[in-house]
């Protein structure tokens, strides 16, 4: 007679048959096992899980943006929202699910990924256990910390999208790869109408980390042209629904949308083409008086030291280009945009962010939640042909999605769910209003991390966040917690959760004990074939528990089965694995698992 005692090596589940549900233990030498003999599950020790019920109705917040403080700084001063987040729900998945954590963790990063809306910023979430089980949740969100490389020398003409197209088939953009050239498609003198809809949008969205523009624009004299950035179009509209194409606006084209733009344009046949700058702020429609976006000239001519300053209050005079300006660069730092002219080497910065500036139409706006996702955009207006930009390069990101990426920006989202007015409720904020004295500080970069944005999890109601439908501070293991701050940080870039109560779970599943390498037989007719499962393990251990650590069996009645063995023979490894009724892996389990087997001598 002899016990045999086999555990696993504690590896946090590792899968390598070292986990707490499969695992060998091999002997240093070799074991003998007199022949006719029998074995039983003598007794076992496990970390159950179990699952956690959820269902539609549970969802919480995640937050990313400057952290509010009650009465000192509010969600209507910052860039940012509250953002709804649901567990990943599959079309054919009933409305209450009971999911291990283990599940229950990969649906979290689902959801969670699915509504982060910000195009810098990743998560991911993972189950904490240690020696004695389950611990809770670990959610991780990690910025973005360095530059992207400059993809002009890779695109292809299917990154571009001639955005009218539909409208005016032969007017837009071609691109060529080998020369990395945009060239316009019509052309012809007066009032010929394709050529104004010469527009092609490049279906990567700029970076926020030091992402960047640069074109040549030296073969584009004598035309009108535009190189700017703008918002997402997931249907097809032009322009925001709440854009207004007719208000009277400083400067021509206000009917082609961007959220920032550099133009040289001009606004009679018989006058010098001006290069200005606009970006697209509040306005008010002047039937109803509702809030919406327009078109407006930031006049950097006008702001004292500025390289192109005037004193007659006029634009840099592309007409005549007496600074022999050759190239156009727009870069962007999280909320700030830069613009400069390049004559050769040598720049002339003329759009820059200044905070001490009061005159607030000086400043472009900041890069807000409903255009996080800026799409380079590109339009060339010319009487004669072989009007093109060279694109020098290009600091974007992103996938070539009909620039509509509504599990990634936020403005797509809600345009897709018929809910842009919440879009518009962002864009009507103060620092969008030129008319307002309010000076908003758009955020910039540190060592390449965006300043001042923190996470925060939202986990019961928060009337600070605006958020009143979040129940999950029980699920994720923040009892009766609203707000969550990071439990702990990994340098400027990672922000960390885990929780600080552990969930509770239940049991509904049957376990068994499977010794894979010994000679007997059982049948499992549930699976109709026949098995080597040993024991069923009850589902309530000796205390009384069904989930949780040291979770402790022993059998009243040991149950013995034969080994078949005639002869006597040999063994230096014993293979355990913990399986469900169907006999896959019970990964459930956690931690440390022990299992003890009693081999005797058959009975006759």
């Amino acid at each position: 007679m002899s016990l045999v005692i086999t555990s696993n090596q504690y590896l946090e589940n590792s899968g390598d048959y070292n986990s707490a549900f499969s695992y060998r233990n091999a002997l240093t030498g070799t074991t003998t096992i007199p022949a006719d003999s029998e074995i039983a599950c003598a007794s076992l020790k496990i970390n159950k899980n179990g699952t956690i019920t959820i269902n539609k109705s549970m969802v919480f917040a995640q937050y990313f943006n400057q952290e509010l403080v009650d009465g000192t700084l509010n969600l209507e001063e910052t860039t940012g929202i509250a953002h709804e987040v649901q567990p990943y729900f599959a079309p054919t998945d009933d409305s209450v699910l009971e999911l291990t954590p283990t599940q229950l963790a990969d649906r979290l990063k689902i959801g969670i990924n699915n509504n982060l809306f910000h195009p810098e910023l990743s998560a991911d979430v993972s189950v904490n256990t240690d020696s004695s089980g389950f611990k809770g949740f670990r959610v991780q969100y990690t910025q973005s910390n360095a530059s992207v490389g400059d993809v002009s020398g890779s695109l292809v003409a299917s990154d571009f999208v001639n955005i009218y197209e539909a409208i005016h088939p032969t007017a837009g953009l071609n691109w060529d790869s080998a020369s990395k050239t945009l060239t316009a498609k019509t052309f012809g003198g007066g009032a010929f109408i394709p050529k104004l809809y010469n527009v092609a949008i490049l279906q990567k969205h700029i970076s926020l980390i030091n992402g960047s523009l640069d074109v040549n624009v030296s073969q584009v004299n004598g035309a009108n042209w535009t190189i700017g950035l703008c918002r997402s179009d997931p249907d097809a509209s032009y322009v925001p629904s709440y854009y207004a194409t007719g208000l009277p606006s400083v400067g021509s084209r206000s009917w082609d949308f961007y959220d920032f733009k550099i133009c040289a344009e001009q606004p009679a046949p018989a006058s010098n083409r001006r290069i200005r700058v606009y970006h697209s702020v509040l306005g008010d429609d002047p039937t109803t008086g509702d809030p919406v976006l327009k078109q407006f000239e930031m006049p950097y001519y006008n702001i004292a030291g500025n390289p192109f300053f005037s004193g007659t209050g006029d634009a840099y005079d592309w007409s005549t280009n007496a600074s022999a300006i050759t190239d156009v660069k727009i870069n962007v730092m999280n909320e700030r945009i830069e613009v400069s002219l390049f004559a050769g080497a040598t720049e002339y910065k003329i759009v820059e962010y200044d905070g001490t500036n009061p005159n607030k139409e000086q400043n472009y706006k900041p890069i807000c939640e409903s255009c996080r996702l800026l799409y380079p955009k590109f339009h060339i207006d010319s009487s004669v042909a072989g009007k093109k930009f060279t694109l020098n390069s290009a600091r974007v990101e992103g996938v070539v999605s009909n620039y509509a990426l509504t599990m990634k920006d936020w403005f797509s989202n809600r345009v897709f769910q018929g809910l842009d007015a919440e879009c518009l409720e962002v864009d009507s904020r103060y620092y969008n209003d030129m008319t307002s004295t309010r000076i908003y500080a758009n955020r910039a970069l540190t060592a390449n991390i965006l300043t001042g944005y923190t996470n925060r999890l939202i986990l019961d109601d928060s009337a600070l966040y605006h958020v009143d439908y979040a129940n999950f501070s029980l699920i994720l293991g923040f009892f009766n917690q609203s707000v969550i701050s990071p439990t702990s940080t990994s340098g400027t870039a990672i922000n960390i959760f885990d929780s600080v109560d552990v969930p509770s779970m239940k049991s509904n599943t049957s376990l068994f004990v499977r010794l894979n390498n010994l000679g007997f037989n059982s049948i499992n007719a549930g699976k109709g074939n026949l098995s080597k499962i040993l024991y069923s393990i009850p589902r309530f251990s000796q205390d009384g528990s069904s989930v949780g650590s040291g979770l402790y069996f022993e059998p009243h009645e040991r149950i013995y089965l034969p080994l078949n063995n005639p002869n006597d023979f040999t063994i230096n490894e014993f293979w355990i694995d913990f399986v469900n009724e169907n006999e896959t892996l019970a990964t459930d389990l956690t931690g440390k698992s022990v299992a003890i087997f009693h081999i005797r001598k058959r009975t006759k």
